[in-house]
């Protein structure tokens, strides 16, 4: 459906392709936010790109100055409409700009859903509502359910391709969004399917955190994750990016411009840079995730989603050959506290480090690995009779048991060079030690493992 821009009253719209032909005349202008970069803080501004169903190309920058970052555009979702009237057609870095001045300019937000209403969400006091005008925002409505932007200009990266230290486009959809208990930082959790690159670590004396966030999250909210591929986070700390994020929810597909990729203690972060935007897609309605875990006739790990025949390093081996695979975050998503599972993962640290401290004062074995795979870290126990089936070496063979640990860990963890952990199987089962408080107290544990033989 066109939009009859023809009207004749004390302001008409112009056409977005239009406007590029009214270098420094003020103008009036209705479009589709297509994509939004981030308000700065320290000059309360911020730029847009909008279109409309007679330039749907790249869009026309409007950038937006204010006194104050509560007068700069609060956008609640991207392809929302907006209403512009009086903004200055500028050359802002040699290229046609809408430049919106709180001084002489407004603005108006509308939800840009078929059968929303006609009360703006956001309007800066100068703007006035013509009757009109509502068919204007009809006409738009109506036009986005078949509208798919597409610039051509920008080429987007997995999450199975970044590259630490590099820039990258992204597109994802948000499966979470938090924030720390003193609420000076914020994450977005999004996910494409595939699986982020294994880092190596170099770290020899810290503890690797299991996450990038403070805090593990809690189960319930992680039974809304994917339980195959990796799960980015991205960190948001500068208020104005939290601003502007406010328009994210849980299953909405996005796509973000120029992230900047990040490796700290073994983990994937991505973090905005200062041309960091975020663009249309055409999925404009939320899709939850919704793992499905039904049984199997197996007494093994019953979870619907299961690894086929993943790679290993075949250094390891199990009692349990028959049993399905599954991920870390199946194991911590499933839905009973105590079961039994087969995993393909890596030893990325111990504890203690001394092979000689493998033993307590009573002689009984214990220790304590941090696992990972492409889904998620966790703590794992070895426990007595298992450790030493694990090992398979006289406790008193340092030599021995120092090899089979920096085969497990892919070196020297004491050392300064990387290490990259191999891949390997173990079985693991998960138990409480609180009854009162089972959820809260689970844990897991390695069992019926072993490192295979070595090759001298």
């Amino acid at each position: 459906m066109m939009i009859d821009m023809e009207v004749r009253d004390d302001y008409k719209f112009l056409r977005v392709q239009d406007a590029f032909k009214a270098l420094h005349l003020n103008i009036s202008l209705i479009g589709v936010i297509v994509e939004l970069d981030f308000p700065t803080s320290s000059d309360c501004s911020c730029t847009l790109k909008i279109v409309d169903p007679w330039h749907s190309g790249s869009g026309l920058p409007v950038k937006f100055i204010a006194r104050n970052n509560r007068a700069i555009p609060r956008v609640g979702s991207i392809g929302d409409i907006i209403f512009l009237s009086r903004v200055k057609i500028v050359l802002v870095n040699r290229k046609i700009t809408a430049l919106c001045n709180e001084k002489s300019s407004s603005f108006a937000l509308f939800n840009g859903k078929r059968g929303e209403g006609f009360v703006p969400y956001q309007s800066s006091p100068k703007f006035h509502m013509r009757e009109q005008d509502k068919s204007f925002l009809s006409s738009l409505r109506e036009w986005m359910i078949t509208y798919e932007f597409n610039d051509g200009s920008c080429c987007f990266t997995s999450l199975k391709d970044i590259k630490e230290g590099e820039y990258s486009n992204l597109s994802c959809q948000v499966v979470h969004i938090s924030k720390d208990d003193r609420g000076d930082r914020c994450y977005i959790f999004v996910w494409d399917g595939t699986e982020m690159p294994p880092c190596s670590f170099v770290v020899k004396s810290e503890r690797l955190p299991l996450c990038v966030e403070p805090e593990m999250l809690p189960t319930h909210v992680l039974r809304n994750f994917p339980t195959f591929g990796s799960v980015l986070r991205i960190i948001v700390d500068n208020v104005a990016e939290k601003l502007a994020i406010q328009c994210l929810q849980p299953g909405q597909h996005v796509k973000f411009l120029n992230l900047f990729f990040q490796v700290n203690m073994g983990l994937w972060s991505a973090t905005f840079s200062p041309s960091t935007k975020m663009q249309y897609t055409m999925s404009r309605e939320t899709q939850p995730f919704t793992p499905q875990r039904e049984k199997f006739s197996s007494r093994w790990n019953p979870i619907t989603h299961c690894i086929s025949s993943p790679s290993h390093s075949g250094i390891t081996g199990v009692a349990h050959e028959d049993a399905p695979f599954v991920t870390l975050m199946d194991m911590l998503t499933y839905n009973s506290v105590t079961a039994k599972f087969r995993c393909v993962v890596r030893f990325t640290q111990v504890f203690p480090r001394d092979v000689r401290k493998f033993h307590d004062l009573n002689g009984k074995f214990k220790l304590l690995a941090i696992l990972e795979d492409a889904t998620a870290r966790i703590h794992a126990s070895l426990y007595a009779d298992e450790g030493e089936k694990f090992f398979g070496c006289d406790p008193a063979d340092e030599e021995a048991l120092v090899k089979k640990l920096d085969t497990l860990l892919g070196g020297d963890e004491m050392n300064q060079a990387p290490r990259n952990p191999p891949w390997v199987q173990c079985c693991l089962f998960s138990f409480y030690r609180n009854k009162n408080d089972q959820w809260g107290s689970r844990r897991f544990r390695i069992f019926d493992t072993w490192i295979n033989a070595l090759n001298q």
